[in-house]
């Protein structure tokens, strides 16, 4: 398999040409999902098919996630649903298309990223954003890409 002259040029392009956006982080010097900056890059990005059954994948993934940086139970429970809504919004729309997500685990908090890599954009209907405006701490969707942070209670305080 040989690379596109984009992606030699852009190794985060994505094959279809589409780039995610910044997340932020360690290495752009701001912090990404409005958390604190930290010394160590610990951002998780996996590319998984749009298919329904990969979100218990992600769920899983978040769920460990969680439990890692000291979120209860209820908290875990919150953020795996969040995760749930917003690739439940792309899956199965497109067989073609492909969901990049992003997890940056912090201290007492995760952040995540959705962006579609396809032809369809991440588009929430109304009860999904409520639904994740009622389960995560902060909530930002534009242009096709969702991102929200999960904090945990105790932190918080």
């Amino acid at each position: 398999m040989t690379d596109s002259p984009d992606a030699r040029q852009n190794p985060s392009a994505h094959s279809d040409g589409t780039t995610p956006p910044d997340l932020g982080g360690a290495e752009s010097g701001t912090a990404g999902f409005g958390s604190a900056s930290s010394a160590i890059d610990r951002t998780i990005e996996v590319i998984v098919p749009a298919r329904i059954e990969m979100a218990a994948t992600l769920r899983l993934l978040c769920a460990s996630l969680g439990a890692d940086v000291g979120l209860s139970l209820d908290e875990i429970d919150d953020l795996r649903l969040a995760v749930s809504e917003v690739f439940a919004s792309i899956a199965d729309l497109d067989s073609s298309s492909r969901v990049s997500v992003s997890f940056e685990p912090e201290d007492g908090c995760v952040g995540a990223m959705f962006f579609a890599i396809g032809p369809t954009p991440i588009a929430l209907d109304e009860l999904a954003a409520t639904i994740l405006r009622s389960a995560v701490d902060d909530l930002t969707i534009e242009s096709g890409t969702v991102r929200f942070v999960k904090r945990s209670s105790e932190s918080a305080s």
